[in-house]
């Protein structure tokens, strides 16, 4: 094989183009030396062709038939008739050809053997028709002859249309060849009627004319044959187009054009072998003609003959024609895919010595260089490619591979940066797009604007075909915003969509996976995902606080809540885990849910300790955070701390309405009812309603004693869900609002329904207490009272209003009123004997400090209860009776009697305990006159003879109030003095509205509370810290299929199919198309290196707070 690139081929190939521009000269100068041949231009002189400015190119066949008309002669149709032929063809085809519409375009490729099509090279057929075989200056003067024997009108009408044409007035002088054509059957004007047909892309009508005059005159212009076969193929009739190819082979026998156009166009449809007979037979025809050669190149290439592929180059290089560039570079690409890279390069590098600034070659200069992984040399010609700037496509397919590099390096700011040099450079935005769209939605990620970058990547993989090199990019780092966007089902299905997966994403998967499993109750799947995570990454916290998550999340579900030593169990361990998380990383979001696990088991103190790191730690002040950590001041009772951290909490999310109802609990602590009241409204309002939460405001208005309102949020839960617990609660209310048929009512309701025991026993007692108290003196009525409580005295039971202290204390009252006043007098012995035992039971309680913590809130409010007692003797309202009524009700069962003595000393006892000075005044009148009328000897005091009843304590609104006085026997004060027992209603038990920790916040516990932290994809983690990762697979393609800007020896070309019609009349200079150039490129894989902390910030463009972070990380390593 011959080296064409040593330095006497390239003499001979300079000394070669210059002999051809001088007989290019001189074959101009003898033809303006003729008559009738108009001057040519200067550019025409110099061997180029004027592309009309971009705005006057839509009819590129109008240029293209402006430059036929000008040019007369048949020796200048042989160079510029040509280039003006393809140059039209070449752009309207590529847009038309159903070949072109359907094939599936590539932008990167270097293997020649899978091509889906082969478009490419025949548009080839259109670019290089320089080499087609010349019509000899005789043929064009018989031409002449024949065209001068119609009539001088005529041809008058011929010179006209060609100037409109010239000046790309293609209607008007397509009417006035139309015109000729009504009424003679002119050849020429047919032939430039087919001619502007074409150019307005009306093949069909082109296809009749140029048809028409090939039947009548086969022999007129073997020109007619290319443009009829381009018509028909421009139609999507390829038969057509190779019969009329084929025709013009049987009468033109040695036409090099036909059988270079034929090939082409059979290896276009596949047939390669018939297209490598068509461009040997060419060879034969001319084998000086380099185009012949690198047809028989592409038939090797595609029969996956590689070599022969490489000989025939050879030989068309050694032809050293128009095509030596084309051939080179053809060489070269073939030398790519037999992976041949130093071959290549001194291929491409010939090609640079002809034009050191030709864009197109410096890049595929940069392609072999990452070939051979020489990524700075790459680099460096790519951006030569760019600096130039002599041709579209390469810019843009140079910016292309730039950016791929940084991708590939995970340098995506960088990349990100060099995708924005498109903005200042005429480039393709198409090539661009896809790394444009995935580098934005990259950098969205790396900046935590997750919606952005998740949104950026999937319109790249809905809107566009993702390669190979970037979907498995795309999907993880997709993968990886969803993951921090919690829809953890769609990070996994990214994740599933690849093979492989790099550490980071395999961390991430198990995560996922483990959080699935959980949130889908699999609690041992779950803790094994995150074993494994944790083994993978083990200094990563996320994997022990999922998996103590995970724990809490199992306890709340499945083990009972009054399974206490379970409970303590999968807590502890759940502890252990979270222990072990901040060892590794005192996390805000770690503290606060170890804070509230703590909370859980009672350890106040240690879980407040938490909640004030987390606050402190927490970069935003958190609702939840000041919370909790108000529970937790309020069980302690701090109540104060507590009020100030739930009015922070609801200042800083007034949507969290559960703070309202604690905080109202904490004002009814601090005494403050009307500000409880108004937060128990502001939770009403804002609580969603459900029977629960009626229950829960209806206790809460209960306990501050707002009592209709109580009732109210009690019908409320009733009317939407009927529970006997809230009839209990109505019916209590309506007691202490001593509507007494209404809480009858209830019970009446909740005995129907349920026959419950306590409901019977209450509702009889009410019944007999309402029954006795309009009884005045009917002693059946009282009778019967005494035999019910007997009844439920005997059977052991009591109510949940009625206790048996308050049943035995009114039988003592119905025994009373029956006179069995002996019995009376022992049934309240016993009613007081059983409260008695009850208070010391308490108060033992309180005392016995060392097995009850007090710090708890339930111990804690026993403890304020049964202080309270003592002082609760002073109240007389809502309780059956105080210990002040007890020594009442006994002395005047001992007066009933006639046990005066006994009665004094009851009256004496509670003269000296009682504080308030009115009733100590009532009580000295009253004992005086007891004491004198047992004395005969005393007179008859007058003051004490105007009494006529003896109340000392509160009658309004109470029980007693409704029942008979019973007149005193006295023996001297002959007045009728009346009194009767001091009693009420039982005491209702408030609803336990108790601050205690919230089992909600348990329940809400799962790994979905853990602060979402996958591990980015775009880093490594070594013992030296964080590195970028390059050990990534290349597989994506070359192509360079596109328009060119002229650079110092070449001509931008469009269309190929019509370029080479343009190439036909102009004689151009052809221009080589990168579309042979395959997808399946070399996988290639760099070796992982790590970056220093400088060249990291460089690379990685950090901002202030990331940098910080790294700089704390690099410090801590250095200190140990």
């Amino acid at each position: 094989m011959k080296n064409v690139r040593e330095s006497n081929s390239f003499s001979r190939f300079k000394t070669r183009q210059k002999s051809r521009d001088n007989d290019q000269n001189s074959q101009i100068l003898k033809l303006q030396s003729q008559q009738n041949v108009k001057k040519l231009s200067s550019k025409v002189q110099q061997g180029s062709f004027h592309l009309l400015p971009e705005s006057n190119q839509r009819p590129k066949t109008k240029s293209m038939v402006q430059q036929v008309i000008q040019k007369p002669s048949k020796k200048v149709l042989n160079d510029t008739h040509n280039y003006v032929s393809s140059k039209y063809q070449a752009k309207k085809l590529i847009k038309q050809n159903s070949f072109v519409k359907n094939r599936s375009k590539k932008m990167h490729s270097v293997s020649y053997y899978h091509y889906d099509s082969i478009q490419n090279e025949n548009d080839e057929c259109f670019t290089h028709f320089n080499n087609m075989s010349n019509v000899s200056f005789k043929d064009y003067m018989d031409a002449e002859a024949r065209a001068n024997k119609m009539p001088s009108d005529k041809s008058q009408e011929i010179i006209e249309g060609k100037k409109l044409l010239s000046l790309g007035q293609t209607e008007e002088a397509q009417k006035l060849f139309e015109d000729i054509l009504q009424v003679s059957n002119n050849p020429e004007a047919r032939y430039l009627n087919g001619i502007c047909y074409l150019s307005k892309s009306e093949f069909s009508e082109a296809i009749a004319d140029l048809n028409l005059l090939i039947q009548q005159q086969p022999l007129y212009k073997r020109n007619a044959y290319i443009l009829l076969a381009i018509a028909y193929k421009k139609s999507n009739c390829p038969n057509d187009a190779l019969n009329t190819l084929t025709l013009a082979i049987k009468k033109f026998n040695k036409y090099f054009d036909a059988y270079i156009y034929r090939g082409k166009l059979l290896l276009k449809m596949k047939q390669y072998d018939r297209a490598l007979k068509d461009f040997t037979s060419a060879v034969d025809i001319q084998p000086k003609k380099a185009i012949a050669y690198i047809g028989q190149a592409d038939c090797y290439r595609y029969m996956n003959q590689p070599k022969q592929s490489v000989q025939a180059c050879t030989q068309a290089i050694e032809c050293e024609d128009s095509s030596f560039r084309q051939a080179l570079i053809k060489r070269t690409l073939l030398y790519i895919d037999l992976k041949e890279y130093d071959l290549a390069l001194l291929d491409i590098e010939a090609v640079l010595e002809e034009d050191h600034c030709d864009s197109e070659a410096l890049y595929i200069k940069g392609f072999i260089c990452t070939k051979r992984n020489q990524i700075q040399e790459a680099f460096l010609a790519y951006e030569q490619s760019i600096k130039h700037n002599n041709s579209k496509k390469a810019v843009s397919k140079s910016l292309y591979e730039i950016a791929k590099i940084k991708i590939e390096q995970r340098d995506f700011y960088e990349a990100f940066y060099q995708l924005s040099r498109a903005d200042y450079l005429d480039v393709d935005e198409k090539i661009l797009e896809k790394f444009k769209i995935f580098t934005d939605g990259v950098t969205f990620l790396m900046k935590r604007k997750f919606d952005e970058g998740v949104e950026a990547l999937t319109t790249l993989i809905n809107k566009h075909q993702v390669t190979d090199f970037l979907k498995p990019l795309i999907f993880q780092y997709r993968a990886y915003g969803y993951f921090c966007q919690s829809q953890y089902q769609k990070s996994l299905n990214d994740l599933n969509q690849l093979t492989s997966l790099e550490k980071p994403s395999i961390y991430n998967k198990l995560i996922v996976e483990g959080i699935l499993a959980a949130v889908a109750n699999q609690f041992e799947q779950s803790q094994g995902f995150f074993l494994k995570a944790q083994k993978l990454m083990p200094n990563k916290m996320e994997p022990y606080f999922y998996k103590a998550t995970t724990l809490v999340k199992f306890y709340s579900y499945l083990i009972p809540k009054d399974d206490i030593e379970k409970k303590n169990k999968f807590l502890n361990d759940a502890l252990k885990y979270m222990d072990m998380a901040v060892k590794i990383n005192e996390q805000s979001n770690l503290l606060f849910y170890r804070g509230i696990v703590l909370f859980a088991q009672g350890r106040l103190d240690e879980s407040l300790v938490d909640l004030d790191k987390a606050i402190e730690k927490s970069e935003d002040h958190v609702a939840k955070h000041f919370y909790v950590r108000g529970l937790i001041q309020a069980c302690r009772n701090a109540f104060e701390l507590a009020h100030n951290d739930l009015t922070i909490a609801i200042n800083l999310d007034e949507k969290l309405v559960d703070v309202y109802l604690n905080r109202a609990k904490v004002f009814l602590s601090l005494g403050d009812r009307k500000t409880a009241y108004y937060d128990a409204q502001k939770y009403k309002e804002c609580k969603q309603t459900d029977p629960q939460t009626d229950i829960i405001i209806g206790n809460l208005f209960f306990q501050i004693g707002a009592y209709e309102d109580a009732i109210q949020s009690y019908s409320n839960s009733i009317s939407s869900e009927k529970s006997l617990q809230v009839l209990y609660y109505r019916a209590k209310t309506y007691i202490l609002i001593k509507e007494l048929n209404s809480s009858m009512l209830d019970l009446q309701k909740i005995v129907e329904q349920s026959n419950e025991i306590h409901a019977i026993v209450d509702l009889n007692i009410l019944q007999q207490l309402k029954n006795t108290s309009t009884a005045n003196s009917d002693q059946n009525l009282f009778q019967e009272a005494l035999q019910c409580v007997n009844q439920i005295l005997k059977k052991g039971a009591e109510g949940k209003i009625f206790k048996k202290s308050d049943i035995l204390f009114y039988k003592g009252l119905f025994l009373f009123y029956l006179k069995q006043y002996e019995n009376a007098q022992q049934a309240l012995r016993e009613s007081y004997k059983i409260k008695e035992n009850q208070q010391r039971k308490e108060l033992e309680m309180i005392n016995d400090f060392d097995q009850y913590i007090l710090d708890q809130l339930n111990q804690t409010q026993k403890k304020i209860e049964c202080r309270s007692k003592p002082l609760e003797e002073f109240e007389f309202s809502d309780r059956t009776y105080n210990l002040f009524e007890y020594y009442f009700n006994r002395s005047a069962i001992h007066l009933l009697l006639g046990q005066t003595d006994s009665a004094i000393d009851y009256l004496e006892q509670l003269y000296e305990n009682i504080a308030q000075q009115e009733i100590q005044e009532h009580l000295s009148m009253f004992i005086q006159l007891l004491k004198d009328d047992q004395n005969p000897k005393s007179e008859i005091n007058p003051e004490l003879s105007k009494l006529t009843e003896f109340i000392i304590f509160p009658q309004h609104n109470r029980l007693c109030s409704i029942y008979p006085m019973v007149k005193l026997p006295l023996k001297k004060y002959k007045q009728s003095l009346l009194l009767r027992l001091s009693f009420c209603l039982p005491t209702i038990e408030i609803p336990e509205m108790n601050i205690k920790f919230d089992d909600k916040l348990l329940e809400t516990i799962s790994p979905t509370v853990v602060e979402n932290k996958p591990e980015a994809p775009w880093i490594k983690r070594t013992a030296e810290g964080v590195i970028f990762t390059d050990n990534v697979q290349i597989v994506e393609d070359l192509d360079l299929q596109s328009t060119t800007r002229p650079s110092k020896k070449q001509t931008e070309i469009e269309d190929p199919e019509f370029q080479q019609f343009e190439e036909q009349l102009n004689n151009a200079i052809e221009k080589y198309d990168y579309s042979e150039i395959d997808q399946q490129d070399e996988i290639v894989e760099q070796q992982t290196q790590a970056i220093d902390l400088q060249q990291l910030k460089q690379n990685l463009m950090l901002d202030s707070k990331i940098a910080d972070k790294l700089n704390s990380i690099l410090q801590k390593k250095a200190q140990n």
